[in-house]
């Protein structure tokens, strides 16, 4: 069955210039932070490599190798046991992206990513239904600490479900306070997903990285994680141009 074409629209409430302001603030504030925590995550595993290629440390790039046949050879089973857990564990308010690299390393870049992508936006998912029933009181106190989002979040759309999944703010009190919107079940399932889409592809690109018995191939990883978060960034930032002056 098609959706309603409105889940496309533009969002029709612009925010008052105050709380623009703030959001706009929040939100370069936020990529730059996503920024920095890729680039940590690059220059760490880029020097752990460098040296496990050259000193007797070559022996884990071997043993990750066994370790993801094993994986490989217990089938859809080890896919399984993994979603549930990454689920869980963003359900209850975990950080996603750790479980992206640890994603990327066991099952590669590619598994990983959707692996990791599904499973954070199940548990995204199943935190928001339960906040339809009751459970939100620990989010809205949580929440007090941004009084801008909740106007931000007064009438939410597939783009600003997208934009708050940019800011630096816990992914449980989210999707409690978006379960407490009358956001559509679909809109904040398409919206995560591709909230959650740019570092959930650079985490898995780190956390590939470091598991390839290639040098080569684990720069090329990395060089491109950085490419996704600083492009991904730069549209963020002119969406976030574009519906301010909008």
């Amino acid at each position: 069955m098609m959706e309603p074409a409105d889940d496309f629209a533009p969002e029709p409430e612009e925010l008052d210039a105050s709380t623009a302001v703030e959001v706009e603030q929040e939100t370069s504030r936020a990529l730059g932070k996503e920024t920095r925590q890729v680039l940590l995550a690059v220059l760490v595993v880029a020097a752990f490599m460098a040296l496990a290629h050259f000193t007797p440390l070559r022996a884990w790039i071997t043993n990750v190798q066994t370790w993801k046949t094993l994986v490989h050879d217990f089938g859809w089973g080890a896919h399984a046991i993994f979603m549930a857990a990454c689920a869980g564990s963003v359900m209850l308010g975990v950080p996603r992206l750790p479980l992206c690299a640890a994603a990327g390393l066991v099952f590669g870049f590619g598994e990983g990513l959707v692996l990791s992508l599904v499973a954070s936006t199940l548990g995204s998912y199943g935190a928001f239904v339960l906040s339809r029933h009751g459970f939100r009181r620990a989010a809205e106190s949580r929440a007090e600490k941004w009084p801008w989002l909740k106007k931000l979040l007064k009438k939410p759309s597939v783009l600003r479900v997208f934009w708050v999944r940019q800011l630096m703010v816990p992914g449980l009190v989210l999707n409690v306070l978006l379960g407490m919107t009358p956001v559509k079940h679909t809109r904040f399932l398409l919206g995560t997903a591709l909230g959650y889409l740019p570092l959930n592809v650079a985490f898995s690109l780190v956390g590939s990285g470091l598991g390839k018995g290639s040098l080569a191939t684990t720069f090329t990883q990395l060089l491109a994680a950085m490419a996704v978060i600083n492009i991904a960034a730069w549209l963020v930032y002119r969406v976030m141009k574009k519906h301010r002056n909008g």
